[in-house]
């Protein structure tokens, strides 16, 4: 992850939070709303619990886009990594994901059988990858024909990520799921009508040997980096007040007793910003932050954007880091940031700040990873040489110079890995290269999206 590079979250993730609000199926808007009407409830509690239901359906679809996404990026480094060990940790991600956007698709108001041929593709590849991973216990690596199958479906999970991500557009222009839920066409919604017509690209289904259940589960997160006392709501506020100097107004916002317990506040500022604020309780840690801008000018320039958010990092307690990566896409800056312990860039405890070009304010902020994961760490220890590292890399790929990383991986292990820059035919990969063993541990691709890149 170099400076310069394009990584960050997609811009247009879903951002809303739906707690306790469970869909089982797309039927229930209109029966429920109907309900609802007949026994005389007010327009806006209508209003407001078809709002409910949209914030719901989209993080549904968005969460099917990321599950496909993620798929194809996984299938992506298994058919280009000839290590075992590699291979079946990504073939076992595949599942996971296959799993994960299957229960999306069950979850959004969809005409039943409408998308039977994209579930039953979804199945078969997650099943694919389940008997996969089992042969690999056996075989040395995937043989030419299971390397064949395995990038036709990532050719087709590239078609439907595309239609997919069209599809999203609409999204994010205003168009409601809700509205096209109750509309219907013969035996159809017109959601679904829309939905279905990414079976309309034509993609060559792969033939499969293994068409069962699969299944995963998920672990719970820790807090582990919070700490200090329990601080009151005011407390909370004079934080806000003292990191956002041009308040306008600031208003107390409820709060959330999760895995963070925060205060959580609405402010406004006098360059016309409405952003979102999180504190947590514990210490009292502006936790993060959510705006937007609809500005169109820039005044101030990428390197002053970096240290604005390097100031802001720095005033909410996170010292000795620096920018590992940063991208601009329109008039907003993206910077992660990430401690430095040793000389070794710790990822794990990534925080990433979006700053507004025309006004330097920060308008984006997630320190979550840094409190969910920082702790103090014992990084000592024999490390090989980076040219010894770089020995490890596959052959075909040119690798620019390398550096020291404490890398998350899967099992919640961190592992001290060298990370170098790789290039083949024209995309952008990173390898990690365990620093004590020279095992290959993580790759790493660089994704052009419509709204800039980002590494998965």
């Amino acid at each position: 992850m170099k400076e310069n590079g394009k990584d960050k979250k997609q811009k247009g993730a879903y951002k809303g939070a739906v707690i306790g609000l469970s869909i089982a199926t797309g039927a229930l808007i209109l029966t429920s709303v109907g309900l609802a009407i007949a026994n005389g409830v007010s327009n806006s509690q209508v209003s407001n619990f078809q709002n409910q239901l949209e914030n719901v359906y989209q993080k549904n679809l968005y969460d099917l886009v990321e599950s496909i996404n993620n798929a194809e990026i996984k299938l992506s480094k298994t058919i280009s990594s000839n290590d075992k060990d590699f291979q079946s940790k990504q073939l076992t991600e595949v599942v996971k994901n296959a799993l994960l956007a299957e229960n999306s698709i069950s979850s959004l108001p969809i005409t039943q059988n409408s998308l039977a041929d994209s579930v039953k593709f979804i199945n078969q590849m997650g099943g694919y990858s389940t008997t996969l991973v089992e042969n690999l216990q056996s075989e040395s690596m995937l043989n030419e024909k299971e390397i064949e199958n395995l990038t036709k479906i990532h050719n087709s999970l590239i078609q439907i990520k595309d239609r997919l991500g069209k599809y999203l557009e609409k999204m994010q222009q205003g168009y409601s799921i809700v509205d096209d839920s109750i509309k219907l066409e013969n035996d159809m919604n017109s959601f679904t009508v829309k939905l279905s017509s990414m079976k309309e690209i034509s993609v060559d289904y792969p033939s499969m040997i293994y068409d069962g259940p699969f299944s995963d589960s998920e672990n719970d997160y820790i807090v582990k980096g919070l700490k200090g006392e329990f601080v009151t709501k005011s407390d909370a506020q004079n934080s806000v007040v003292r990191c956002f100097r041009n308040i306008a107004e600031i208003n107390y916002a409820g709060e959330i007793n999760s895995n963070f317990q925060t205060y959580n506040y609405s402010i406004s500022t006098t360059d016309n910003h409405n952003l979102f604020v999180q504190v947590s309780k514990v210490g009292g840690h502006i936790l993060t932050v959510s705006g937007y801008n609809d500005t169109t000018e820039k005044k101030i320039s990428i390197e002053d954007g970096k240290k604005i958010a390097l100031d802001f990092v720095s005033q909410n307690g996170i010292e000795n880091a620096k920018c590992v990566w940063q991208d601009v896409l329109g008039n907003e800056a993206y910077f992660n940031i990430a401690p430095i312990q040793n000389g070794i860039i710790l990822y794990p405890d990534l925080v990433k700040v979006k700053i507004d070009l025309a006004t330097g304010m920060v308008i984006g902020y997630d320190a979550t990873s840094y409190f969910i994961n920082h702790i103090d760490r014992n990084l000592s220890g024999d490390f090989e040489s980076e040219s010894q590292a770089k020995q490890s890399l596959p052959k075909g790929f040119e690798s620019g110079e390398g550096r020291i990383v404490l890398a998350p991986l899967d099992y919640s292990r961190e592992v001290v890995c060298y990370e170098f820059e790789s290039e083949k035919d024209g995309d952008i990969y990173y390898f990690y290269v365990n620093a004590v063993s020279n095992k290959l541990e993580n790759i790493l691709k660089v994704i052009k999206t419509t709204d800039g890149a980002k590494l998965m």
